[in-house]
């Protein structure tokens, strides 16, 4: 029952700067959560594809901590309700559309995986 589905929604991700010179961008992904992981696709909202091509994931036992991040001053509309995953290989920055939708993620996240809150407040790099 890893496998099954618990929250599902399309939310704009951060650029993870894995390589050294690469720009910060943000691209919308479609976020799927279950007992296992959380992965995420890209989703062309044109095509509407039923195999949206997988991009990334993580191990929820890898994940540390998941928290609301405080916004930067001149943050643009689309980004303004932002939570971050601290995961043992790194660190995600995803945006929801909403504070309902944040909040939904937030406690999907923390349901059943005991992932605990992060202990103090970021700020988004």
């Amino acid at each position: 029952m890893d496998n099954k589905t618990i929250l599902e929604e399309l939310l704009l991700k951060k650029s993870q700067q894995k390589k050294k010179f690469s720009p910060i961008n943000y691209k919308e992904r479609l976020f799927v959560l279950t007992k296992a992981n959380l992965s995420y696709y890209e989703y062309d909202k044109e095509v509407r594809s039923h195999f949206p091509k997988y991009t990334g994931s993580i191990d929820i036992k890898k994940i540390r901590c998941v928290e609301t991040v405080n916004l930067e001053e001149s943050t643009p509309p689309a980004r303004q309700y932002p939570f971050q995953i601290v995961y043992k290989d790194g660190l995600l920055y995803v945006y929801a559309a909403s504070e309902e939708s944040r909040n939904r993620w937030l406690a999907a996240l923390h349901k059943g995986n005991v992932i605990p809150l992060c202990t103090r407040k970021f700020k988004i790099h």
